[in-house]
């Protein structure tokens, strides 16, 4: 009788678990993606003011000329003069479109660098071998120890509940739910197994 309520408390705590790290990676996999659009929606901006830039400065040049052709009659020197003015305003006019054009293609490129970082989340379980300030290094069953580091909204579960992260002392057996924030393991939740 005790075992079969020990089997069955066991798995509705894995049920719980597991629902709630599916929970976390949706809405992490929901706001890369509100991320990605925002980054979409600015690069757009950008581009469209490059537009509006250049086509301001295509303008500019023209009507430049057109004033230099009419002073060609009266100063062919001052004509000369308008036209360099206006051909290197023009000049300036596009380097700031490009430079806009390529801040706003940095930017994409970034949003969806962080969306791969956040569905390259994962867990491990396995022994704490060490811990400092804000990182744990966790020994799987077998491959190499991993380092995942904690931070302020890294969840420390104990016997169900919540817990600090004193409560997880070295050799203890865990699982641990990581993201990939910036090329690095971070730790979401720190859950203690019993063996």
């Amino acid at each position: 009788m005790r075992t079969a309520l020990i089997v069955l408390s066991t798995g509705l705590l894995l049920a719980g678990c597991k629902r709630e790290t599916q929970e976390a990676v949706a809405q992490a996999k929901g706001a890369a993606a509100d991320a990605e659009r925002a980054a979409k929606q600015a690069a757009a901006q950008a581009q469209n003011a490059a537009d509006q830039a250049k086509s301001a400065a295509d303008d500019a040049a023209a009507r430049a000329r057109a004033a230099a052709d009419q002073a060609k009659s009266a100063a062919d020197e001052a004509a000369a003069k308008a036209r360099a003015a206006a051909d290197d305003a023009a000049a300036r006019a596009r380097g700031a479109a490009a430079s806009a054009s390529d801040s706003a293609r940095h930017e994409l490129d970034n949003a969806s660098q962080s969306m791969r970082e956040l569905t390259a989340g994962d867990q491990v379980q396995g022994i704490v071998v060490g811990s400092g300030g804000t990182v744990l290094d966790v020994r799987p069953e077998s491959g190499p120890v991993q380092t995942i580091r904690t931070d302020d909204r890294t969840r420390w579960i104990l016997r169900g509940a919540a817990a600090g992260r004193d409560g997880f002392p070295i050799g203890s057996t865990v699982r641990v739910t990581y993201i990939v924030k910036n090329g690095q393991k971070v730790a979401t939740q720190v859950e203690a197994i019993s063996r």
